[in-house]
């Protein structure tokens, strides 16, 4: 276990002087009545070279009190790289005629899609091998090299006749797509080019019409569903939709059905659904389910009629039966799944003999079989007491098993193919992790009482030679927002702090939803605070049950999880050794009052509108910007992309600065990495990323290893 050779903490000397200062440029402004100063407001443009050479000198400043750590950071990303297998690949997927795949090859970022035509027999063997897209060669040729600047697949969608290929491909990092097309018989790419997409499309029943959805070029919401004719001008594309209200987004799919292109319009509480035949793309959308009702749901169309996963009468859900011609009607709409309390109805993949659907229970993520003609319900036994389970792809309707995912802590994701008549479960693959033994890591879950009783699960995992104890440093992670569920996912990169000792933990914190819906309802809008109060909870859990060494307990948080960490930081600035704020969304009290800024009018629902005062007071009341105290503060990493489009690069940047400004400890290091040329998810593929993640961590381990 790697372990006695890393080197001694930095010093102030070996560090240098003193970390950037950006000039202060005087703002000041006032709203109901309160007054702020926001002397970094200017740090804004991500053109300004003098806000670039500003970022520039803040990675500097960050690799010179990194530098004594270089060693150790390195070790790490090495065993890292060791844990990935350089062929790896995914089990062959039926898809019509063809078993499609991804496959790395040794040393390449992405990986490349396949197939081979299926076996026409038993026991046959299938077509040769076929390259049908490699990401490796478009990111080469927008950058030079596949291992330089950034690329993003987003969707990637097969013509009804296999014959042509539409994807949509982001090279900057800031998740706005341009969609291309190929021909997959030939290998070539058309000529057709649609810019400023989202990463969401799907063909029409004649192959050569796709309707895509696009983003509002400057807030980037999804705001759009047109129609492209291959062959045609994208200029000359038509709306079919748009959503003229700022709080709503839209999303297109096909039915399972195949006999609809589903458009779905949908903001924190409330949703609507239109169609489109399939075999007429130019007709006029169908409304079939109105907003406007507080009504939540998820809608496909098959066995001629729809199923809804609803809220309506259900607030962790129930799943229904609609007639084809009465949707928005509960009175016709019959229980396929009724609602319970207690259970969470998650999602649902229908197939021609039964319904997968996917729930929670007590927390746990469950799979549930329902039978079409019996209507009776198989509970599928899977592995694991702590797990994560996700749905793979399942594209034909007519399969006799539904495919899933499951991995927990200490168990690496295994490929599952369960049947629909029997429940039985047999493995298609299990991920290799090489040098990975699962026997070697413990599990556990406990809860911690909230400040207002609500008891708060945690989940830990740690090394068995290490267990938890008052010696023990320990990683406590959080999110709690929009309604995201943080389950307790296997991970290669973290096996690297469990060899070291560390005790890692997720904080099951209110805001998401693993304990259904109103899980989620106390932890948004005017009930947010019980975010960070259950998570400063949870770690005072831990520390009083002797889990770990009060001195080297870190938090870890990123996006919505990086406000947790600003928050939590400004209300109980000594608890915590250290903490990472990845991504942080901080200056949320600005950004909620800018409607130009992408994503901000989405957000109400979860945060409350800042134009109204009780919603003001609420958000300036734990704005991490506006509350850092004078006070001893933790060591902190914060990190940053340039091209985020999520939470804008300034917002890290001017936290950092008001941090320095406030701490009163100056032996305590604060640090901003800026990635800058990726956004909101870091570098793309799966070793750039690395030396990202490998820092953190000896961020982490260096800092616990100090006196």
């Amino acid at each position: 276990m790697p372990d006695s050779d890393d080197p001694a903490p930095p010093s102030r000397s070996a560090a240098g002087d003193s970390p950037p200062v950006a000039p202060r440029r005087p703002r000041r402004w006032e709203r109901f009545g309160q007054r702020f100063e926001d002397p970094w407001s200017w740090l804004r443009d991500r053109e300004d070279p003098e806000v670039l050479r500003h970022l520039e000198a803040e990675n500097a400043w960050t690799d010179r009190v990194m530098e004594p750590w270089s060693g150790l950071r390195d070790r790490i990303e090495q065993e890292m790289r060791d844990r990935i297998v350089p062929d790896a690949s995914s089990p062959p997927l039926r898809h019509g005629p063809f078993l499609y795949q991804s496959r790395y090859r040794p040393g390449e970022e992405y990986a490349l899609l396949t197939r081979r035509r299926a076996p026409t027999r038993p026991r046959g063997r299938p077509g040769p091998d076929e390259i049908l897209l490699d990401p490796n060669q478009l990111a080469r040729e927008t950058h030079g090299a596949a291992d330089a600047g950034h690329f993003q697949l987003g969707a990637v969608e097969v013509a009804p006749e296999h014959d042509l290929l539409a994807f949509a491909m982001d090279d900057v990092g800031r998740r706005i797509y341009e969609i291309r097309f190929l021909d997959t018989r030939t290998g070539e790419f058309l000529p057709d080019r649609i810019p400023g997409a989202a990463p969401n499309l799907v063909w029409a029943a004649d192959g050569r019409t796709v309707l895509y959805v696009r983003l509002d070029p400057e807030t980037l919401r999804w705001c759009e569903v047109l129609r492209h004719r291959l062959g045609e001008p994208v200029e000359a594309d038509r709306i079919v939709y748009r959503e003229e209200d700022d709080e709503y987004h839209v999303s297109v799919w096909e039915s399972r059905s195949r006999e609809l292109l589903l458009i779905h319009c949908q903001q924190t509480d409330d949703a609507e659904a239109w169609a489109v035949p399939a075999r007429d793309p130019d007709a006029a959308p169908r409304r079939l389910v109105r907003r406007g009702r507080k009504h939540l749901f998820e809608l496909d169309h098959f066995r001629g009629g729809f199923v809804l996963r609803t809220n309506r009468d259900a607030p962790d859900y129930r799943l229904v039966f609609a007639p084809a011609d009465a949707p928005d009607d509960p009175a016709q709409w019959e229980d396929l799944i009724p609602h319970r309390e207690g259970v969470l109805v998650e999602g649902f993949e229908l197939f021609d003999s039964a319904v997968a659907v996917f729930e929670r229970r007590a927390g746990r993520q469950e799979l549930v079989i329902l039978d079409w003609e019996r209507r009776t319900e198989r509970l599928v036994r899977l592995p694991g007491q702590l797990r994560a389970l996700d749905a793979e792809d399942n594209p034909e309707p007519g399969a006799g098993e539904v495919r899933v995912v499951v991995s927990g802590p200490k168990t690496a994701p295994r490929t599952l193919a369960v049947s629909l008549a029997t429940g039985r479960r047999r493995q298609l693959k299990r991920e290799k992790v090489p040098g990975f033994r699962g026997a070697n890591y413990a599990e556990r879950r406990l809860t911690a009482r909230a400040r207002d009783g609500a008891r708060i699960p945690i989940s830990l995992v740690h090394h068995r030679e290490r267990p938890p104890g008052p010696d023990s440093p320990l990683l406590l992670y959080g999110y709690g927002a929009y309604g995201i569920s943080m389950d307790p996912i296997f991970s290669r990169p973290r096996l690297s702090l469990l060899d070291r000792g560390f005790v890692f933990a997720i904080a099951h914190i209110r805001g998401g939803q693993e304990l259904g819906r109103a899980w989620y309802e106390a932890g948004r809008q005017h009930a947010k605070e019980n975010t960070f109060d259950d998570f400063i909870a949870c770690a005072y859990r831990l520390r009083d049950r002797g889990l770990c060494d009060p001195a080297r307990m870190f938090a870890m948080g990123g996006s919505a999880g990086g406000l947790l960490m600003g928050a939590v930081v400004n209300r109980a600035p000594d608890l915590f050794a250290g903490a990472v704020a990845m991504v942080p969304f901080v200056d949320c009290l600005n950004t909620m009052l800018d409607e130009t800024i992408p994503l901000t009018t989405n957000e109400y629902d979860e945060w409350g509108d800042p134009r109204e005062e009780a919603f003001f007071r609420r958000i300036a009341g734990y704005a991490p910007c506006e509350n850092v105290p004078r006070a001893p503060l933790p060591h902190l990493l914060v990190t940053s992309g340039l091209h985020d489009s999520q939470v804008q690069f300034w917002e890290p940047t001017k936290w950092v600065q008001r941090l320095r400004a406030r701490n009163t400890d100056p032996t305590r290091r604060i640090l901003l990495r800026t990635n800058l040329d990726a956004g909101h998810g870091g570098r793309s593929g799966r070793y750039r990323g690395l030396p990202e993640l490998a820092e953190i961590y000896a961020f982490l381990v260096g800092s616990a290893r100090e006196p």
